[in-house]
C-alpha cells in the first residue's frame, strides 16, 4: 500500500524569519492555514537574502513561494522608491500566467493593506496607440512591482529598439540597433523572479533576458522557479545567480509499489492525487473515445491538448456542432437541426449542456483573454471543454479542472508533466488520459517511466445499441485491419480494453525467428496491431464527414489541421519513438474527418485505396456565412472567366515563361553564350586599359631614372604596389612630388630602393605562406576588383526607411502554437 507524503507542512506562524503581520493576515484570510513543502523550503531562504533555484511539481504552491518574499524584501528596504523606480520584476513566459501571478500579488497587497503598486505589462496590444496609452498609464502610476512577459519588460526596462536587425518574421532582434529611453528605472531593484524559467529559454527569450539582466543591478536577489530543469537553465543559473540555494521538492511513494520490493521509496514528478492513464488505439477513434468519456462521467471540466493551433481551431468548430448544435451553426433550418440532433443522440447523449472553448498562441489577445476568463469562471458542477495548445500548459491555476486529455503527446516531453499538472492541484484529485497510436508510440510509456511519470493502462470505452457506455466489447465484434497492416501479420486484438498492447507481446526468454522478423517489419512501419471494429465510432466519423460536406469552414479547417498535425509529427523531439514511417496516417486522416486526402509527400507509398473518398464536388461546398460565400463564388467566377478568355497580361506571362523555358535549337543557345562571353571580355579589357593608364600616370610622376628602370623590370611588382593593400608606390610618388616642390630631399627613413626591396620581400612572404591556399582573397587582382565593386555599390546604396509595429513584443512559441 502506497503511503503519501503530507501535502501541507508547518503553519505560517512557524516561519523563521517571521512574516510581517499584514502579509500574514492576508495569507490567512485567503484560507491558507499551513505551508506546502515548497513554500516551507523556499520562503526562509529567499527572505534571508539568498538566491534560490526551486524545482517542484506542478500545483505545489510556487506562486506564493515567491510573491511573499518579494513583498517582504520590499517592506524591509530602508529607503522609499522614487516614482519612476521599480523594486521588483517578475517574468513569466505566457500572458495568461502573468495575469494569474498579477492577480495573486494584487490580492495579497489589497488584503494586507500594503502601500505598493503592481503593474501588469504584457504584449498583444492591437495597435501602437494602445501600446502608447499603456506606457503613459504606467508612467503616471509609477509602479513598484512589474509583472509581465520578457518582450514587453525589455521595452520598458531597456528602451524600445528603434532600429536593429530584422528577422524573417519582421521582428527586431535584441542585438544591434538604437534603443529609446527606458520607461522605468531598475537601478534600485531588490528582487528578480523568473517563473517557469526553463520555458522562458525554450520559447526563445534568451536575447530579451540578456538585455533585461544588463539593465538590472548585480546586488539583487534572484529566484528561478520551475517544475522541470534543463541544461539551458543551468547556464542561466551560472550567468545570473550568485551561490544560489537549491530547493527541490520531490513527490515520493513508499511501500511495495515503490522503487523495489524491499519497501524502498521511488520518486514521482506528478502529484500523488493525479492518476495518469494511457490508451493505445487507432487515431480515427480518438474523437469517439472523448465523447464516450464525457458521457460516462458526471458534469466535469476538461482540458484537451493538441499539437497545433490549426487543430484547436478545427475541433473547436467541430465540437460546437457535436456538443451544442444550434440553428445558427446548422444549415438547413429547423428540420435539418432536428435531424442532426437525432443522429447525435445515437452517438452522444447527456442530460446537461457542455460549453466549448479554445485557446492558442495565435489568437487575438482580447479573444484569448475572454476565452480563458470564461472557462476559468465556470462554476463547479458545470461541464466545459477547453481545447488548447501548450500555451496553456504552464503554471495556470484553473479552478475545478477534473480531467486532462492529450489528443497528441507533446512535442517537448517536458511539457507532459506540465499539461497533467492543470488538474490535481493543491491536494485535490484529478485524472489525465493520453492517446497513443499503435506501433512505436507504445515505447512512450517506458520513456515517461524513466522520467518518473508512472502511467497505468486506460480502458477502451464501447457504446451499446441503446447508447450506454461499457468497458466490454460487443459480441461478434469483427476484427478490422489498419491501413499499414501486412497480410502475413498474425491477427490479434488491441489492448484498448486491457493494457493497450497487441496480443502475443508478453515477451519471453526466447522467441521464434518468424516473430522476430515480424517485429522488425513492425519497426519499419509495415505492420500495426489489429483492432476490433467499432461500428459506432465509424458512424461518428461518417457524421463528421457529412458535417464537413455542408460547411466549407469546417471542411477547409479540417484539411489545414491534418496537414499541420503531420508536419508537427515529423518535428517531434522524441522522433525515435514517434516515427513518421509507423504513423497510421490513413487512419489519422479519417480521424480528422477529411473528405479526401490532400496532396502531401508524406502520403506517397501509403495504401490510399483504404481511404474512401467522399462523393462530392468540393467546389460546391458552401460557407454558412453569406458574405464569405459570396466572395468565394465571385472568385470562382473570375477564375473561370480568366481560364476561358485569357487577357493580354496572361499572354505576356506566357511569353515570359516561354522565353525562360527556351526550347530553341542547341546552336542558337550556343550563339547566345558566345555573345555573353564576348561582352564579358569587352568589359575586362576596359578595366585593364583603365588600370594601365593609372599605372602609367603614376610612373610618369616618378622623375628618378634609376627607380623607373628598376620598376620597369618588374611590372608585377608595380601592380602589387598599386593594390589597396600596399600603397608603397603611392608613397614614392608623394616623395618625388615633395622633392620637386621643395627642391630638397624629403624627410624619410628609407630610400626608394629600400621601399621597393621591402615590397618584394612582403610579396615573397605572402606567396610562401599561401602557396597551398585556394582562398580568392590571396589573389591581389581579385581583391582590388572586389574593393572597387564594394565602393561602387556603397555609393549607389540608399538607406532604407524602417518601420516598427510596437503592438506585439513577446512572441510565444508553442512550435507548434
Amino acid at each position: 500500500m502506497a503511503q503519501a507524503v503530507p501535502t501541507f507542512g508547518s503553519p505560517w506562524t512557524a516561519l523563521q524569519p517571521r512574516l510581517s503581520q499584514p502579509i500574514l493576515d492576508a495569507v490567512l484570510s485567503l484560507g491558507f492555514e499551513s505551508m506546502t513543502p515548497v513554500q516551507e523550503g523556499t520562503i526562509p531562504a529567499f527572505m534571508q537574502n539568498s538566491d534560490v533555484v526551486v524545482e517542484a511539481a506542478t500545483g505545489s504552491g510556487k506562486t506564493l513561494a515567491f510573491v511573499i518574499p518579494v513583498l517582504e524584501l520590499l517592506m524591509r528596504s530602508t529607503t522609499r522608491l522614487a516614482h519612476s523606480e521599480v523594486g521588483a520584476v517578475i517574468i513569466s513566459p505566457t500572458r495568461e500566467l502573468a495575469r494569474q501571478i498579477f492577480g495573486v500579488l494584487e490580492e495579497i497587497i489589497k488584503l494586507g493593506g500594503l502601500d505598493y503598486k503592481p503593474y501588469l505589462v504584457i504584449g498583444g496590444s492591437s495597435s501602437a496607440t494602445d501600446t502608447a496609452d499603456e506606457l503613459a498609464q504606467m508612467k503616471e502610476l509609477g509602479p513598484d512591482i512589474l509583472v509581465g512577459t520578457p518582450g514587453r519588460l525589455e521595452d520598458i526596462l531597456c528602451g524600445r529598439l528603434k532600429r536593429g536587425n530584422k528577422t524573417k518574421s519582421g521582428t527586431i532582434t535584441a542585438s544591434g540597433g538604437i534603443r529609446g529611453r527606458p520607461s522605468a528605472s531598475a537601478q534600485r531593484l531588490e528582487v528578480l523572479v523568473l517563473d517557469e524559467a526553463d520555458r522562458l529559454l525554450d520559447m526563445g527569450f534568451e536575447a530579451s533576458l540578456t538585455a533585461i539582466f544588463s539593465a538590472l543591478p548585480r546586488q539583487r536577489r534572484t529566484g528561478l522557479f520551475s517544475a522541470t530543469m534543463s541544461e539551458g537553465l543551468s547556464q542561466l543559473m551560472r550567468a545570473g545567480l550568485r551561490n544560489p540555494v537549491r530547493v527541490q521538492v520531490q513527490v515520493q511513494v513508499q511501500g511495495r509499489h515503490g522503487a523495489g520490493d524491499d519497501g524502498g521509496i521511488s520518486e514521482r514528478r506528478i502529484p500523488l492525487t493525479l492518476s495518469v492513464k494511457y490508451l493505445v488505439c487507432p487515431p480515427d477513434r480518438k474523437l469517439a473515445q472523448i465523447l464516450r468519456h464525457i458521457q460516462s462521467n458526471s458534469a466535469q471540466k476538461y482540458i484537451v491538448y493538441f499539437s497545433t493551433c490549426a487543430a484547436v481551431d478545427y475541433f473547436y468548430k467541430l465540437l460546437r456542432r457535436l456538443l451544442c448544435p444550434t440553428a445558427e451553426i446548422v444549415p438547413g433550418g429547423k428540420q435539418a437541426l432536428r435531424s442532426e440532433r437525432q443522429r447525435l443522440a445515437r452517438l452522444f447523449r447527456v442530460d446537461y449542456s457542455v460549453s466549448v472553448h479554445s485557446l492558442h498562441g495565435q489568437m487575438v489577445q482580447k479573444k484569448r483573454q475572454s476565452t480563458y476568463s470564461a472557462f476559468a469562471a465556470l462554476p463547479s458542477g458545470e461541464a466545459g471543454i477547453l481545447l488548447c495548445t501548450d500555451v496553456a500548459s504552464r503554471g495556470l491555476d484553473i479552478p475545478d479542472v477534473d480531467c486532462i486529455i492529450q489528443w497528441d503527446p507533446p512535442t517537448d516531453p517536458k511539457s507532459f508533466a506540465h499539461r497533467c499538472g492543470r488538474t490535481a492541484r493543491a491536494g485535490r484529485s484529478g485524472s489525465a488520459l493520453v492517446f497513443l497510436n499503435p506501433g512505436s508510440e507504445e515505447t512512450y510509456i517506458d520513456f515517461l517511466a524513466l522520467r518518473k511519470i508512472p502511467m497505468a493502462p486506460g480502458a477502451y470505452l464501447w457504446q451499446t445499441e441503446d447508447g450506454s457506455i461499457t468497458h466490454d466489447a460487443p459480441e461478434g465484434a469483427v476484427v478490422c485491419e489498419t491501413s499499414d497492416d501486412s497480410d502475413d501479420e498474425e491477427p490479434g486484438l488491441g489492448g484498448g480494453e486491457d493494457d493497450g498492447r497487441p496480443e502475443g507481446e508478453e515477451g519471453g526468454a526466447e522467441e521464434p525467428a518468424d516473430k522476430a522478423a515480424k517485429k522488425k517489419k513492425k519497426r519499419r512501419g509495415l505492420a500495426v496491431a489489429r483492432y476490433p471494429a467499432d461500428a459506432r465510432s465509424n458512424e461518428l466519423i461518417a457524421l463528421v464527414r457529412d458535417i464537413a460536406a455542408g460547411d466549407r469552414d469546417i471542411y477547409e479547417r479540417g484539411k489545414l489541421a491534418f496537414v499541420s498535425f503531420v508536419q508537427s509529427y515529423l518535428k517531434h523531439e522524441a522522433m525515435y519513438i514517434f516515427r513518421a514511417k509507423e504513423l497510421p496516417i490513413i487512419e489519422a486522416a479519417r480521424g480528422f474527418g477529411l473528405l479526401h486526402l490532400p496532396s502531401m509527400p508524406e502520403l506517397r507509398k501509403r495504401p490510399k485505396g483504404k481511404f474512401e473518398r467522399y462523393d462530392i464536388d468540393t467546389d460546391t461546398i458552401p460557407f454558412l456565412d453569406s458574405k464569405r460565400e459570396g466572395q468565394r463564388l465571385a472568385r470562382l467566377a473570375a477564375a473561370k472567366t480568366k481560364t476561358q478568355q485569357p487577357d493580354k497580361d496572361d499572354d505576356a506571362k506566357l511569353k515570359r515563361k516561354k522565353k525562360k523555358n527556351n526550347t530553341d535549337a542547341w546552336s542558337n543557345a550556343k550563339d547566345e553564350r558566345e555573345q555573353v562571353r564576348e561582352r564579358r571580355l569587352v568589359r575586362m579589357k576596359k578595366r585593364d586599359a583603365a588600370a594601365e593608364a593609372k599605372e602609367k600616370q603614376l610612373m610618369d610622376q616618378i622623375n628618378d631614372p634609376s627607380l623607373r628602370e628598376l620598376l620597369a623590370k618588374d611590372p608585377l611588382l608595380v601592380k602589387q604596389m598599386l593594390n589597396q593593400r600596399d600603397k608603397s608606390l603611392r608613397d614614392m610618388v608623394k616623395i618625388a612630388a615633395d622633392k620637386r616642390g621643395r627642391q630638397q630631399p624629403a624627410a624619410t627613413t628609407q630610400t626608394l630602393e629600400e621601399i621597393v626591396e621591402d615590397a618584394r620581400r612582403r610579396r615573397a612572404q605572402v606567396s610562401s605562406d599561401s602557396s597551398d591556399s585556394s582562398d580568392p582573397e590571396d589573389d591581389w587582382e581579385a581583391m582590388a576588383r572586389k574593393e572597387k565593386i564594394r565602393e561602387r555599390l556603397a555609393a549607389k546604396t540608399k538607406r532604407k526607411r524602417f518601420s516598427f509595429n510596437p503592438g506585439f513584443s513577446d512572441e510565444e512559441g508553442d512550435g507548434a502554437d
